[in-house]
């Protein structure tokens, strides 16, 4: 397989990135994307006949095709089985896609992790010869994961986590960025202050339903789709992106999910994604952390490849990505599980499948991906 640095990457023209963003079929994009096999519910809900994110696909490649320079993507989803604790097969395959795809077209990549999906990112750039120095170890705060610094995301409990953002915005690669994405993350839930403060909502905000529906020890941390707390095996990533908004950095943010309990989904008004989600238990999952970009996605890969493909056609990157395909997917998710210990999500088994997904089911997308956005098909299967 091609490292991303044996062609040269295109030179790009914005005049160009106009003109050609017409020339696609967004609205099939965002369906192949929105396919819902699993039934989850987010990607195949609509609202007044459109979906939550309509339109942001389109919006979210055309911003970073023309703006990218140095994009940070933070992913990893932990499981916890039994005393063993590692990390989901969905998340770091799109954000490795994604990173040697940007890495090619010329922008400089820096991925962001904690500790349980790091092993699974250093898998994959040896698979496919990208540099071990682009992974960056998002620390944990002092103590088990039963202490209070790791359970609780109020700001005394911050410090560690603190400390890293500041050195990285003030002396690490965070001085030169221009994006930061989050890929299937997970991210701390609601609480009050933030169901109030959300601008997404016409109207007041259901503070009594959020009260009733949601108990005190769920609000303001990470949950995984069980609707069972994670917060203490959760590095405090979404402090990345608060201190965007705090500080009004000129970065732009992204978030990609599938389940309304990841980074970015605080794009949408709480009551919203509960109706989405359905059931038991959306209430308390639901993320508080929003993007300027959110993307929905039957599952978050499908979402970070329509990205990654979208931006190198439109950067020009026609021939780049004639080996970004379904073979070499395949081969990823495989040495996940087999070298880094990778479980699916949903099932929690150590097997090359993705959110309960067989890896044909799973790949299916992305050969569609490819050959709606014009890339040679030849590989995929």
């Amino acid at each position: 397989m091609s490292s991303p640095h044996d062609r040269p990457a295109p030179h790009f023209d914005p005049a160009r990135i106009a003109a050609r963003q017409r020339q696609f079929d967004w609205q099939s994009l965002q369906a192949i994307v929105h396919r819902d096999p699993a039934a989850r519910g987010l990607a195949s809900f609509q609202h007044a006949q459109l979906p939550l994110d309509a339109g942001v696909l389109h919006a979210a490649a055309l911003q970073l095709a023309q703006h990218g320079s140095t994009v940070g993507l933070v992913t990893g989803f932990c499981a916890v089985v039994g005393q063993q604790v590692t990390a989901e097969t969905d998340g770091p395959p799109g954000a490795l896609f994604l990173a040697r795809s940007l890495a090619a077209l010329g922008i400089e990549v820096v991925v962001i992790s904690d500790r349980y999906a790091l092993p699974l990112l250093e898998a994959g750039c040896d698979l496919w010869g990208l540099d071990r120095k682009i992974l960056l170890e998002f620390p944990f705060e002092a103590g088990p994961p039963d202490a209070p610094a790791r359970t609780s995301n109020a700001a005394p409990f911050n410090v560690q986590s603190d400390r890293w953002v500041d050195t990285f915005f003030s002396q690490g690669p965070g001085q030169r960025l221009s994006h930061l994405i989050a890929i299937e993350r997970p991210g701390p839930s609601h609480t009050q202050h933030s169901l109030a403060a959300q601008a997404s909502r016409r109207g007041a905000p259901p503070v009594e339903r959020f009260l009733a529906e949601v108990p005190a020890e769920h609000r303001d941390v990470c949950h995984n789709m069980r609707g069972e707390s994670i917060n203490g095996h959760v590095a405090k990533t979404h402090r990345l992106f608060e201190e965007i908004r705090q500080r009004r950095l000129p970065i732009t943010t992204i978030g990609i999910g599938d389940g309304g309990n990841e980074l970015g989904m605080g794009q949408y008004a709480w009551d919203a994604l509960v109706e989405a989600i359905g059931g038991d238990p959306a209430a308390r999952i639901a993320c508080r952390v929003a993007t300027d970009f959110a993307l929905i996605a039957g599952v978050s890969d499908w979402a970070s490849y329509a990205l990654a493909l979208a931006v190198a056609r439109l950067r020009g990157g026609d021939e780049l990505g004639r080996d970004w395909d379904s073979v070499g997917q395949r081969d990823l998710i495989e040495a996940l599980v087999t070298k880094a210990g990778a479980v699916d999500g949903v099932t929690l088994r150590h097997e090359p499948t993705v959110d309960g997904l067989p890896l044909d089911v799973y790949l299916q997308p992305l050969a569609e991906l490819r050959q709606l956005l014009g890339f040679a098909a030849a590989r995929d299967a």
